[in-house]
């Protein structure tokens, strides 16, 4: 074969590509090594180290939700995660069988909404999750982030979350806690004007949270929905008829639990929260110590079915 200058030349740029095109992967895939030891998402689009195979004894939770989840304000090893999978791995604890392995997950995404909650469970259901904890209630129904995996059409069609920007930076803004205006306003009257239970205002936001807990049944989950800490009486109306309304609807599925962690930790302690709404590490902890027992029940429900 008779070899051209053209034909050189073409071999070579295709070569230039296909090298540039596995340096920019490797520097990726290292980003995302350091960015999910930190306050950023793995290669996979959701916090902490990368696991997919789940270990034949393993029990697999998964957390979804928005800011409250998320923990943006702390490093994954000060997240929710990690305070729950550090309690739940206590063997002194009376719920706590021996040779169990408990796994956490947090698929939480900043600044989601109720409504992304159900296609987050769709999206990652290869992880095989035994129990779902869905950890909610602070940003808006439709809540949609700025940076949402969903927008990457590489993560759409491959499932791999790009993390580097066209000028090679990680892209990792962490933003604050985004609280819906109707449930931050705590001077504002909890009047039928203004009521925000699932009768009135939070109508929409109820919704889609049953239809996230009736999905994850639907797919054979343990489901357990924990409220966060309360930022007004506002929010706390809106969980309190969350609650009430969950439990008319699923109140005699032994596989759901509903938990108001709300006033287990007062966001005006510092040592919970800096802000009054994003948590410290300390925060965390006082919510997992609120959350384990309920998980381990949940983990149980779930093993004992099989």
């Amino acid at each position: 074969m008779r070899l051209t200058t053209r034909t050189v030349v073409f071999a070579l740029m295709a070569e230039v590509v296909v090298y540039s095109g596995m340096a920019v992967a490797v520097a990726d895939v290292r980003a995302h090594k350091r960015a999910e030891l930190g306050r950023g998402l793995n290669a996979r689009g959701f916090r902490g180290a990368l696991r997919i195979h789940k270990a034949p004894a393993e029990r697999r939770v998964v957390i979804v939700g928005g800011d409250a989840a998320y923990g943006s304000a702390v490093d994954w090893e000060l997240s929710l995660a990690p305070a729950l999978g550090n309690r739940l791995e206590q063997g002194w604890r009376s719920k706590h069988r021996r040779g169990e392995l408990i796994s956490v997950m947090n698929l939480s995404e900043p600044d989601a909404g109720a409504s992304s909650y159900a296609g987050t469970l769709r999206r990652y259901a290869y992880l095989a999750p035994d129990v779902v904890c869905i950890y909610d209630g602070y940003a808006a129904t439709d809540g949609v982030s700025v940076e949402s995996r969903e927008k990457s059409l590489v993560f759409r069609t491959t499932g791999y979350l790009p993390i580097l920007g066209l000028h090679g930076r990680p892209q990792l803004s962490v933003p604050s806690a985004g609280v819906d205006p109707v449930l931050q306003d705590v001077n504002a009257q909890v009047d039928a004007a203004h009521d925000p239970s699932c009768e009135r205002l939070s109508a929409a936001y109820c919704t889609a949270m049953a239809e996230t807990v009736s999905s994850a049944l639907a797919q054979g989950r343990s489901v357990v929905v924990a409220t966060p800490p309360y930022v007004s009486a506002r929010h706390r109306r809106q969980q309190e008829s969350l609650a009430a309304a969950l439990a008319r609807q699923f109140g005699s599925n032994p596989r759901f639990q509903y938990i108001a962690v709300g006033a287990s930790a007062e966001l005006r302690n510092r040592s919970v929260s800096a802000d009054g709404i994003n948590l410290t590490a300390g925060g965390y902890e006082a919510v997992a110590d609120r959350l384990v027992d309920a998980i381990f029940e949940a983990v149980h429900e779930s093993t004992d079915a099989r």
